[in-house]
């Protein structure tokens, strides 16, 4: 049975910036319902010895909507909570090899920024943006509806043409990600999602 990560830090770490009413509800809402909802679908699918990512990876060929929903809401929100934290706020201080590659792929952490933010804004309805590491030296930002990632879309599975992809960097931008503090403001939250990524963490997953 899978369960949710613990937080580092408590719902009210993030204020101003992402504040402790959305973090609750987020938290013990949305992502303990995805969870439970997992919990059930395994055993009906009969995908309970496969782990998380398997599952993930897998979702296309076993063709169930509830799982996948699902499943990429567990996963998506376990990435979420944990690239996001009060600590190692600060890109100067992120890892030299994560730099290097933002450097390469955007021009810098400007031109990264300003592209993840138009990403995030350019989502209609409910969906994600990733930053996806691809080969070890393409970065890409890539969009997702709903609660899918990129593990389990075309961007992993066709455009990496059986490279090593991973996700660095999860932004939510679900309204229930922000709507109990920015409303309909979602370019003041991406801003404020700057604010608390946890570039530590962003690094050691290069």
């Amino acid at each position: 049975m899978f369960v949710r990560k613990e937080l580092k830090y408590d719902f009210g770490a993030l204020e101003p910036f992402i504040d402790y009413a959305t973090m609750d509800e987020h938290y013990n809402a949305h992502y303990k319902k995805y969870m439970e909802n997992l919990n059930e679908l395994i055993v009906q699918e009969g995908v309970e010895n496969l782990t998380i990512e398997g599952i993930i990876k897998r979702v296309n060929s076993i063709g169930s909507k509830k799982l996948r929903d699902n499943a990429g809401g567990f996963y998506n929100h376990q990435l979420y909570f944990d690239n996001i934290s009060p600590y190692n706020n600060d890109y100067e201080n992120s890892g030299a090899e994560l730099k290097r590659l933002i450097d390469k792929n955007f021009g810098g952490y400007h031109q990264f920024k300003s592209n993840f933010r138009n990403a995030g804004l350019d989502v209609f309805g409910s969906g994600w943006v990733w930053l996806v590491l691809i080969g070890g030296e393409i970065l890409k930002i890539v969009k997702t509806k709903n609660q899918d990632n990129p593990l389990m879309s075309k961007e992993c599975n066709v455009l990496v043409m059986n490279k090593e992809c991973k996700i660095l960097l999860g932004m939510d931008v679900w309204e229930h990600a922000y709507y109990l503090k920015h409303k309909a403001d979602r370019r003041s939250y991406i801003d404020d999602f700057f604010k608390v990524i946890d570039w530590k963490i962003v690094s050691e997953r290069v």
